[in-house]
């Protein structure tokens, strides 16, 4: 019975296991890089990350509690759907492995109230994962652990049995799950740093998405102020695998043009057509496939299905609304859970329009005589686009506060539910 060096942390994943065999080896690389990165961008320098029998191994804590430091780090890696710190034996077959986990848990279940064995194997063995559960119940039991409660235990003891090896563990960290990012190519988000875009982009990292940013700075200096930390935390905490940059693009002459030469009803949805030309561009200059935006079906009067329609004409760009189902408590909810929130609600409502009714079924033949009045705007646009501000957001000197470990599966959120 010998002990395996040090603590591991065990990293699942759920979504790549069912890709084809080089797209899984080409994601297993994607998620692998992204984990090294977390790990030193905290401070867990000289780690060694291994893909074994889909699942990811990181070597080389002293102690459970530096393995679970890194494992709330690693469980906000893009792909990961959950973190074990683990404690790993070689064995000789099911007496080893009740033996060893006698030791192991009898500490630690002692003074709960009800516990379960929950067993898991992978390989040939003369025994099955429910011998290794009632045995080691037994040998709990034993020990003195109070009573087995297999429907809602206070105390879980996990095995995991992997062919000659044994993994011990108790504690498990949600992650996003979804897929690592770069697997699916660079997107351009228009940022506002309000509750509902930081989460479009968030979700769109969660499918395997680099996002970059642009930010249409309509208050000045005070605005791109409050409006940095939001990024900073997606950039910081939620980006492990590449830098992303976000653009600052100072669109104040435009909304002078638009107060001065435009209908009133028709300039936040002329605004918004502008703000999807100047974000194709720099999507076209920067690689990016699609733009992204925060919309939610009906939640404001731009966002009605009508003026979505004639927004979306300004450019062939592709857009995606990963929030176009969503209603704003659930928005509100996955903001909290990103960490996004406490500095979002921060953030003053910018409006240099002065629009008091906004049409919600614009005309798009009416939208496009008003645009004509704007006079050179193609040369307006080109100016401010050329005159961006481009930040990198991960090399920002900036402290913002680390998101603490939660149940991040959006499926919680849907369903109304929140498990802390």
């Amino acid at each position: 019975m010998e002990e395996i060096r040090g603590w591991l942390l065990l990293a699942r994943y759920s979504e790549i296991a069912l890709k084809g065999k080089s797209s899984r080896r080409r994601m297993e690389g994607l998620l692998v890089k992204a984990i090294k990165d977390a790990l030193k961008s905290h401070g867990f320098y000289d780690k060694k990350v291994e893909v074994r029998e889909a699942r990811i191994w990181v070597h080389g804590f002293e102690s459970e509690e530096e393995a679970l430091e890194a494992g709330k780090r690693v469980a906000r890696v893009m792909g990961v759907v959950s973190v074990s710190p683990v404690k790993g034996f070689l064995h000789s077959g099911l007496n080893d492995i009740v033996e060893l986990g006698r030791k192991f848990f009898s500490g630690r279940v002692k003074g709960k109230t009800t516990f379960a064995v929950r067993a898991r194997r992978v390989g040939e063995h003369d025994f099955t994962s429910k011998d290794v559960e009632v045995r080691l119940g037994e040998a709990l039991l034993e020990e003195g652990a109070s009573r087995v409660d297999l429907e809602n235990p206070e105390y879980t003891a996990y095995v995991e049995v992997r062919w000659g090896e044994v993994y011990f563990y108790d504690k498990i960290i949600r992650g996003p799950g979804g897929l690592p990012i770069g697997s699916e190519g660079r997107v351009l988000a228009l940022f506002s740093g309000g509750i509902d875009s930081p989460v479009a982009a968030w979700l769109m990292l969660k499918r395997g998405c680099m996002v970059d940013y642009v930010f249409f700075n309509i208050g000045g200096e005070p605005h791109v102020k409050k409006m940095l930390p939001v990024a900073k935390v997606l950039a910081d905490y939620w980006s492990y695998g590449y830098y992303p940059k976000l653009y600052i693009v100072d669109i104040r002459p435009i909304t002078l043009l638009l107060s001065e030469k435009t209908p009133e009803h028709l300039r936040t949805i002329i605004l918004r057509r502008i703000m999807k030309r100047i974000a194709s561009i720099i999507a076209e200059k920067t690689g990016a496939k699609a733009l992204v935006t925060g919309e939610s079906l009906g939640q404001v009067a731009s966002q009605t299905l009508q003026n979505i329609v004639v927004i979306d004409q300004a450019s062939p760009t592709t857009v995606l609304r990963p929030l176009i189902g969503f209603d704003k408590q659930e928005i509100v909810e996955l903001a909290r859970i990103i960490g996004t929130y406490e500095y979002s609600i921060r953030l003053e409502e910018y409006c240099a329009l002065n629009v008091r009714k906004p049409t919600t079924r614009a005309n798009i033949r009416e939208v496009l005589e008003a645009e004509k009045q704007l006079g050179e705007l193609d040369n307006v646009i080109k100016i401010i686009t050329d005159n961006a501000e481009i930040v990198n957001l991960r090399r920002l000197d900036m402290k913002v506060r680390e998101p603490e470990p939660k149940i991040i599966g959006l499926q919680h959120i849907v369903l109304g539910e929140n498990r802390r």
